[in-house]
This record gives C-alpha cells, structure tokens and sequence, in this order.
C-alpha cells in the first residue's frame, strides 16, 4: 500500500464514528473516487488477514468497526511492514529536525535515504524544504565530513524551534498513557529521541514540587524541560547567560524542580544553563504582580483588551470586570513573557474556542498589534484563542441566574480557565450551582463539600455521587444529555437565593480585621473576596477600589520640575511617597535599576511615564504621586519621547489600584489632556483638568 493508503487505513482504525468520502477527500485533498479505490484497497487487505470490511451505513458515512484485539494486531502487521516504509513527506520531515537537533550519533544522509527506503531525490527535496522551515527560524543545515549534518545558529533558538516544530506536528502529548496504542506516527518518532521514561519522571518531579493540580501548560512546560535537557546531554550550550531568576515564591518552587530533576537524572548543568532553563520556566507562569517586569504592561493591556472587546462585541463585561481583570491580568503577565521569548504555547481547545466564540476571538485578534507593540513579537491563534477562554468564562457569569437548585463539582483535566468556562455554562445554561472546580487529583475533596452531582470532562471511577463525562465547551447536542441527566437525578433539587448585596458586610469585615490589629493583605482581600462567593453573598466589587483622586493628595503633586535626566526625574517624583512611608528608598533604587536593565518600559504613552517596581522592592503601602517636567526629558522610547509628566506608583497587590490604572489609560489616550496638564501652574488647576473624567462619573 501507498502512504496515503496507510494514512486512510489509520484513520478508519482509530475512528470510532463514521467518516464520509466528503470528510476524507478534504482532508486528503483527493477526489472521492480515489478515496473509493484506496478504501477497496484497504478492503481486500483486510478481506486477505480475515478481518471485518469497512463497510457503508446509510446516510452516514463509512465505519470499520475492529475489536481491540484486532486494532493491536493490524497495528502489529503495519508495524512488521517497517513504519518508515510509509512516512508521508511531513513526517520525514519531522523526523529529520528531530534527529539534527536531538540524536545521540552523528546523522548521515545516506542513512536516513535507507531509513525511509526512498530515493536522493526525494530526499533532496526533503532537505530543501528542512533547509527553508529552519531557515526561518535563522538556523543554517550544514553537512560536515565525518560529523554529518550540524546545525548553525543560536543555541536559545535552536531549543525555541525545537520545541516549535513539536507543537505543530504533534495536537496532545500523551506521555503519559502506559500503552502505546494509537499514537500517530509523529509521536513514535519523538519517543525515539526524547525517551517516554524521560517524560515521565519530568513530569513526576514537577508534581512533587511545583503543583499537584492539572495544569493546562503542565505537558509544554514538562515537554519544554525535556528539550533543554537533551541539547544540554549532547553538550550544546549556553555559553553564557545574563538571564535574571527573580526571587519570588514560584521561582524558589523552579528551582527546587529544576535541583529535584538534576538530582534524580544525576546531571550537573553549569549555573548559565539554570538560570536559562528557571527564566524560560517563568514563561509558561500565569504571572503575579511580584514575579514579572511587565506587571503594569500586563495590567494596562488588560484593562485596555476588555475595554476594546465590550466595545466591539456589545457584551457588558464591565458588568464582571473585576473576575475577569484578575484572572485575564495573570495570564497576560505570562503571555508577555512567553512571545518575547518565541515559546509557543499550544492551545488543544483553539478550533473548537474558534467555532463558539468567534466573536469575541476575532474582536482580540483586532486588538492583537497592540500588544504585539510591546512583545515586539507576532502573538499567535493559540494565544488569542487562550485570551478568548477567558472572555467566554465572564459572558456565561454575567448570563447566568441568580438561583441555582442542584449543587455540583467540576472536574476537569484542561487546567482552571477551562473547568470555569464549563462550570459558567452549567450555571448559565441549567440551574446548577458548581461550588468548585477540580483537578483528577483532587477528587478526596468531594467528599467534604456539599454537593450532589459531578461534571467530568474526562471518564471517573467515583461511587458516592452520580457523573455525568461532558466537553469543556457544553454544544447544542450536549445540552439534551446534561438535561436528561438532571431530570433523572431531581431527587437533588434545592432553592438558593442570594438576591442580597452584601457588599456593606464585606467592609465590615476588613474594619474588623484592622481593628484587631490585622493587615489587608492581597491573600486576605482574595480569600475574603473568595469566600463570600462560595455562600452566595453578592459584593459590588466596582465599590472596593479607590479612584485616583483618593490616593493622589496636593503634597503628591509637583509641577514644573526640572530634571536634567530620567534617573532625576525619576528620584524626584518619589519624594513624595518616600516622606510618606509609602515607599523605601530601595524601591527608588530598584525603579532605576529596572529601566537600565529593561529599557524604557516605563514610558507608557505619548509624553507619559509610570515609574514602577515590584511590591517586594520596597512598598509599605498604596500610594501614587506625579510631576510635570518643566524641560521634558528623553527616557530612550523613541515612539513616546520625550516625557513631559510622570507619575510613580507604588502597589501592593494585583487589584486595589486598578481604578488609578482606567485613569491613567485615559491620559495615554489623550493627549491633548497631558499638554494641558504641564501647563498648569497651580495644584488646584492640575486636579480640576486630572479629575474631570472621574467627577463626570460620579454626578
């Protein structure tokens, strides 16, 4: 048989459901009277080894219905016949990056033309088109007597399109599966340079010391792990780094993963290559405020990507801003990261994402170039599609009722934006009320809540509860199912109001918390927040921020300063916020510190700067203070300079200054405004043109 044959052959195995000559003929890209011929082919194979025919069902399509005895024993005769006698063109090409870049031996031409049984000109052909594919990449092929083929270029890029090419030709890494049963050929070829044991005690040490829970980035940050390690087996390294591992909680948690996986494989990677690694780790973090340089970029783009979205889409998602803001922020920090470093994340869910919300994820492809203006880099459809599952989550929130009458869990294994987006459709779809979202390790939980029913995206072995196995993304058709099973268990009906603001409570008992002696921290704030959830306690969470002109006091305003550079400006604008307590003085050091180790971040539009570091740096509390430079100052960022006002501010956590963050997005957007604002001569006037947008609000 021809590879496309056993191409065909493989998916009538592995489909469980009809497939159409239409379906076949698109994929394939052949008439449906070659499909015909091929699948007579694979007939009378079959007829020969005594199997079941694919045979023809009426108004469907076509089925080979097999055994699992008999999938494992034609797996086991295509196998025999030598796979590589059937490797399309994009699967040797596939294998070809893989054995450059990951094998142990020298790789020779020849070999691989006897490997794949094919001849020098096909192979030719094939080398032209790995030649074009790294070329792209800036990653010259080279064929070197005695050593074979080398590859030229950056290491940093090397391991970045390695990994690349592995998240375009494989859709789901399943490492993890004990059999090897149904991986595609792709797969098998990666098992061969990246061992599946490997994989595996990557993926054990990163339970035992990052996190216990699914994670939907767990297979890329383990695949990404097992990359680095195999280029540095094979001695191609870093020579050196000037990668900065910051100091915050979930880098401690990389590096002991990182010392863990040295440990347990008995290799001593020198100091560059783990501190390369623990900062590439960073980039597969949903980000904290502590963690990333970019946490105001993060912050301002968010705001300024629902703000867009609401706006073309008409959906009010203002209406949950402050759930939405939390969780799009986090992931935003990463994502910055991730594109400025070229690490592609793959999204398993984009198509579907694509098909459902369609208007929501093509409104942030339209607002994509304004982030690709900060990452410098192209942001991909995996991406965006990641940044729409969090939009999804808020339209089923601000859909759903107010009264839920069956209590339920969500177990997911897509990670924890996907189990929200399936535990919002439950609520706004079905009188459900999903008290949590649950990993597969996490099922003993179930037991100490009170909840009645189980929603599962994947097959559960649990007794106690009746399960209902759902998609993450709950289609017309599913919606029958999920009905009928509530019906069958309406034994577990209950009545929930929570028509109450109780948003009055929620600040009595941060007033309780300071009155005996406590502090309001972020963890606090977001467990109390959490917590009135849970019981059904409405809070109006657009009441709990300050606005600018609460913050921003007179002694916070300096006007007409002069500073003959930005690190001045920059100390100037401080003082205020240091004889206040705000700040420290090492959070003054480390905003310079920042901008000449980063660049001009800091400049965030036309003549406007926001001196920032992060919280650990110094910040005792919230605090914003501002000048006008009397002789505007260059800061570097050719787009925005020079700078004529500048305001410092100093955070705490990830939300109490979000409302100063609107205002200041405002003042990016107009730029008339700032012209009017260093003209000012008097505090009284600078505040009345500063607030003039707030006090609209409130009237």
């Amino acid at each position: 048989m021809k590879d496309r044959t056993i191409q065909i052959f493989k998916r009538f195995i592995r489909s469980d459901y009809c497939l159409t000559l239409d379906e076949l003929s698109e994929d394939f890209q052949i008439s449906n009277r070659t499909i015909r011929n091929e699948i007579n082919e694979i007939n009378v194979f079959l007829i020969s080894h005594k199997m079941p025919e694919i045979r023809t069902i009426r108004n469907k399509g076509m089925l080979l219905t097999l055994e699992q005895t008999e999938k494992k024993q034609l797996d086991t005769i295509i196998d025999e016949k030598n796979e590589f006698d059937y490797l399309n063109r994009e699967e040797r090409i596939f294998d070809l990056i893989l054995a450059f870049s990951l094998s142990e031996h020298p790789i020779f031409l020849y070999q691989k033309e006897s490997e794949y049984q094919i001849s020098k000109s096909t192979m030719d052909e094939d080398m032209r088109r790995v030649r074009s594919i790294l070329l792209e990449y800036g990653i010259e092929v080279l064929s070197i007597p005695k050593q074979g083929i080398v590859l030229k270029g950056s290491e940093r890029t090397i391991r970045t399109m390695i990994y690349d090419v592995v998240n375009q030709s494989i859709d789901s890494l399943r490492f993890l599966d004990e059999k090897d049963a149904g991986l595609s050929v792709s797969e098998k070829h990666l098992f061969r340079y990246i061992p599946k044991n490997v994989l595996k005690k990557i993926d054990y040490i990163y339970h035992q010391t990052i996190s216990s829970k699914e994670d939907i980035y767990r297979n890329q940050l383990v695949m990404f792990t097992a990359i680095w390690l195999s280029r540095y087996l094979r001695q191609e390294l870093i020579v050196n780094s000037d990668w900065e591992v910051w100091d915050t909680d979930q880098n401690k948690l990389r590096t002991s993963f990182v010392d863990q996986l040295c440990q347990t494989l008995a290799v001593r990677p020198p100091t560059s290559e783990i501190n390369y690694i623990i900062f590439m780790l960073e980039t597969f973090n949903t980000g904290s405020i502590s963690s990333s340089v970019e946490w105001v970029q993060a912050q301002l783009l968010s705001i300024q990507l629902i703000q867009y979205v609401e706006q073309i889409t008409q959906i009010p998602f203002s209406k949950k801003e402050e759930s939405l803001h939390e969780g799009l922020y986090r992931h935003m920090a990463g994502l910055i990261s991730r594109v400025k470093s070229e690490i592609q994340i793959l999204n398993p869910l984009k198509e579907t994402v694509k098909r459902y919300y369609g208007n929501i994820y093509f409104a942030i492809e339209k607002f994509a170039p304004t982030i690709e203006a900060i990452t410098k880099k192209h942001l991909s459809d995996d991406e965006i599609a990641f940044l729409t599952i969090h939009f999804s989550t808020s339209v089923s929130a601000i859909n759903q009722e107010l009264k839920y009458i069956y209590k339920a869990v969500v177990v997911c294994n897509h990670g924890t934006a996907t189990g929200r987006l399936l535990a919002e459709h439950l609520k706004e779809l079905f009188n459900i009320d999903v008290l949590a979202v649950l990993s597969t390790g996490e099922l003993d939980l179930i037991k100490k809540l009170d909840v009645d029913l189980i929603f599962s995206t994947l097959s559960l072995t649990y007794f106690e509860k009746p399960i209902l196995v759902v998609d993450p993304i709950i289609k017309i058709e599913s919606r029958k199912k999920i009905q009928e099973f509530l019906e069958r268990n309406r034994q577990f009906k209950r009545l929930v109001n929570n028509d109450n603001d109780s948003t009055e409570l929620f600040y009595k008992v941060l007033d309780l918390i300071k009155e005996s002696g406590g502090t309001i921290s972020s963890n606090i704030y977001q467990t109390l927040e959490n917590t009135f959830d849970q019981n059904h306690l409405k809070i109006n969470k657009r009441e709990l921020q300050p606005m600018l002109k609460d913050v921003l006091k007179k002694s916070d305003i300096l006007l007409l300063e002069k500073c003959p550079d930005w690190k001045s400006a920059i100390q100037r604008v401080a003082r205020p916020l240091l004889k206040e307590g705000c700040i420290k003085e090492s959070y003054v050091k480390a905003m310079i510190a920042s901008v000449n180790e980063f660049g001009p971040y800091i400049v965030i539009g036309k003549h406007l700067a926001l001196a920032h570091a992060r919280p650990e740096d110094g910040v005792n509390k919230l605090g914003i203070s501002v000048a006008t430079l009397a002789e505007p100052v260059v800061f570097g960022n050719e787009a925005n300079d020079p700078v004529k006002i500048i305001f410092c501010l100093a955070a705490v956590d990830s939300f109490s200054h979000l409302n100063i963050m609107k205002s200041l997005i405002e003042l990016i957007n107009d730029e008339t405004k700032i012209t009017r604002l260093t003209n000012c001569t008097n505090i009284t006037e600078f505040e009345t043109i500063l607030y003039e947008d707030e006090l609209k609000e409130t009237k």
